[in-house]
């Protein structure tokens, strides 16, 4: 049995892979497609992004377009380099950050580490910040049994290298921007060694324009 929630990561990308474009645009979901993902939102008991997404996207996390219970939001910052007034410091729903148990020995981090503490947003320390450290350590200590990664590009590069998820879900819009980030954003596989995975389902979104695809490991 695993000691960690069931991981989907769900993203919208273009047809070229990207998630965002060279200068972050990242605004590709029709109407459909953002009740598609806010359903997946309801139905899980936690989201997690990358502080990369905090910084640039500034999203909340909740549940709008669709009926049902917030989840946990997680973050994770090795750095702890965060905008405080971000949305996702908002609470409740509650927050919880990763971030690496170095940061405790770093007196500069210390006016950082209160602040958050402040905001009632929870900071999880961890000696290793893996994506399989912080799946077990939310499943066993916060009772997440499934969980859904809206990005960024690294953080599903991570996840994918670490064999740590068990879904992707991506929604293909028609656009095309040569450049930018990555739908998994790191050093890459060597070829025969990239993963391949099975395709559960795949659908025209009701916009027409849009191909949604659920792959399984």
């Amino acid at each position: 049995m695993k000691n960690r929630p069931y991981i989907i990561i769900f993203a919208t990308i273009t047809i070229d892979g990207r998630l965002a474009s060279k200068d972050k645009f990242s605004q590709l979901s029709c109407p459909s497609d953002k009740r598609r993902q806010h359903i997946l939102r309801s139905e899980v008991d936690a989201i997690l992004v990358g502080a990369e997404t905090v910084r640039v996207d500034n999203p909340k996390l909740t549940v709008k377009y669709a009926k049902g219970k917030n989840p946990i939001r997680v973050i994770i910052s090795k750095s702890l380099n965060l905008n405080l007034d971000s949305n996702l410091f908002n609470v409740p729903p509650p927050t919880i950050i990763y971030t690496s148990r170095s940061n405790l020995k770093e007196p500069e981090k210390k006016k950082v580490i209160d602040a958050i503490n402040t905001r009632g947003v929870e900071i999880r320390y961890l000696d290793e910040l893996l994506m399989c450290n912080i799946m077990t350590d939310i499943y066993l200590n916060k009772g997440v049994k499934k969980i859904m990664v809206e990005g960024g590009g690294t953080t599903i590069w991570n996840l994918i290298k670490e064999s740590c998820y068990d879904e992707i879900r991506v929604t293909i819009s028609p656009r095309i921007f040569g450049n930018g980030i990555s739908f998994a954003n790191g050093e890459g596989f060597m070829g025969i060694d990239a993963p391949k995975l099975k395709l559960i389902d795949a659908k025209l979104c009701e916009c027409g324009e849009e191909v949604h695809l659920i792959y399984k490991k």
